[in-house]
């Protein structure tokens, strides 16, 4: 509860307004990565703020396009991921972070609201369509 309340008050916060954003915890456990992807749209940046963080820092991080970087704890790392991005832990302890999607900032808020009508307007769709409506 604590953080879904201090998640109300980040601007920019899209998750609830497109099918692609999220707000969760996401634990990359010691010896796991994660393969390069992309997200399916470039209307979001992402956020990771590391919560716990392997002690080897060097053992564990992310490469988004070309450029590498470990997590620090407490230190927000604030990336586009419609570039090609992967992550990896090979150290021995689990990485933790906070992960969220915030509306791009290059986006003017009369797209922002284009991109939140044509989503309520599919789910409405969906809606008309689903068996019993």
């Amino acid at each position: 509860p604590q953080t879904a309340a201090a998640l109300t008050a980040v601007p920019g916060l899209c998750v609830g307004d497109m099918p692609f954003a999220f707000a969760f915890f996401s634990t990359l456990r010691a010896g796991c990565s994660i393969a390069p992807h992309t997200s399916p749209c470039n209307l979001r940046l992402r956020v990771h703020l590391p919560l716990l963080v392997p002690a080897q820092a060097a053992a564990c991080g992310i490469q988004v396009a070309s450029e590498t970087r470990a997590w620090e704890r407490g230190r927000a790392l604030i990336f586009d991921d419609a570039f090609t991005h992967h992550v990896w832990n090979d150290s021995d302890e689990d990485r933790v972070v906070l992960l969220l999607d915030l509306w791009h900032p290059e986006l003017i808020a009369a797209e922002i609201g284009g991109v939140q009508a044509m989503f309520r307007a599919v789910d409405e769709k969906r809606a008309q369509r689903a068996p019993g409506a």
